[in-house]
């Protein structure tokens, strides 16, 4: 059976990331984090690979 997908929110929390965090290390803004977890805007391919990158899993995990 296939991995389930999961929003960037709950990837986020489940690996102990807080959004400011996380956007420290993908260099961009917390409200842009909030952004892509609220989905007013779209998340660009880079932007999943070094989200996918950060948590070592599958871009195809990430629920977009």
């Amino acid at each position: 059976m296939p991995d389930k997908q999961m929003s960037i929110k709950a990837i986020r929390v489940n690996n102990g990331y807080t959004q400011e965090a996380l956007a420290q290390k993908l260099g961009v803004s917390t409200k842009t984090i909030s952004d892509w977890e609220n989905n007013r805007v779209p998340i660009k391919p880079l932007q999943l690979f070094a989200i996918a990158y950060v948590f070592k899993i599958d871009d195809d995990l990430i629920r977009v």
